[in-house]
Order: structure tokens, then C-alpha cells, then sequence
């Protein structure tokens, strides 16, 4: 059989993507997620240009997380720096919901408290053999 005669073969194209979000969690993070939390940090740091910076930085300040971190991540930021802008927002996101799990509430930037209510996180393996032990004790 000549190279001409032989079937073609049926290519199927594969979608790839830049992103390292598995894919079974790509939609919770579309648009900033819908968490109560995440509709809280949007309405706070959305300026004309998109998000701000100086506003989540100020927002996190107000809010309790040590001034030392906010200047870490407000560095890394302001140097550009690979990724920077994204570990500065879900560290410092992960840090505002431990305030709001905590206190049901968060201080926004006019100072006025706002109620953020997040689910407690259920824990798994070792950290549920611990709480399991602890109870038991």
C-alpha cells in the first residue's frame, strides 16, 4: 500500500492550558470565585483599572494580618517579581478567612464591619487523627 492510499488517520486536537489549577477545580476559581470571602475582597479592591493592590493591602492591614507579611507580599509585588501577585492573593486571602471564619465578620476599608460567613474547612488525615485524640482524651 503507497503512502497515498493509506487512511488518514483521525487527529483529535488536545486543549491545553498555561494554568496549574487542575482542571476539576478550574470553575471554582473563574472570576475570583463566588465564596463569600472572595465577593468581599472583589467589592473592596475593584478600582477602575480592575483590581488594586494598595486597596488589598490596606483591606488586609485593617483586618488584623501582621504588618510584616502585608510588606512581604507588598514587596514582592511592587518588584514585579514571577507569580508575585498571585501568591500575595491567596496567601493573604487564606489569612482574611481565618479572621472570618474566626469573627463571622470583616473590617472593610470605610472601617464598617461586613459579615463574611465561611464554612468551617472539614479536616482530613492527620489533622482529624489529632482532633479525633484530642477529644478522646
Amino acid at each position: 500500500m503507497s503512502e497515498e492510499t493509506k487512511a488518514p488517520e483521525a487527529t483529535a486536537e488536545v486543549k491545553t492550558t498555561k494554568s496549574i489549577v487542575p482542571s476539576k477545580y478550574s470553575g471554582r476559581y473563574k472570576n475570583g470565585g463566588e465564596d463569600p470571602l472572595a465577593l468581599f475582597i472583589k467589592a473592596q479592591c475593584a478600582d477602575d483599572k480592575g483590581f488594586s493592590f494598595d486597596k488589598f493591602f490596606d483591606l488586609c492591614s485593617k483586618n488584623g494580618i501582621v504588618q510584616e507579611k502585608v510588606d512581604h507580599y507588598k514587596g514582592q509585588v511592587a518588584e514585579k517579581r514571577h507569580g508575585a501577585e498571585g501568591r500575595a492573593r491567596m496567601t493573604l486571602r487564606n489569612m482574611l478567612a481565618t479572621f472570618a471564619r474566626k469573627n463571622g465578620k470583616l473590617v472593610g476599608l470605610d472601617g464598617a464591619e461586613v459579615e463574611v460567613a465561611l464554612p468551617k474547612v472539614a479536616l482530613t488525615g492527620a489533622a482529624k487523627a489529632a482532633a479525633e485524640k484530642q477529644v478522646a482524651a
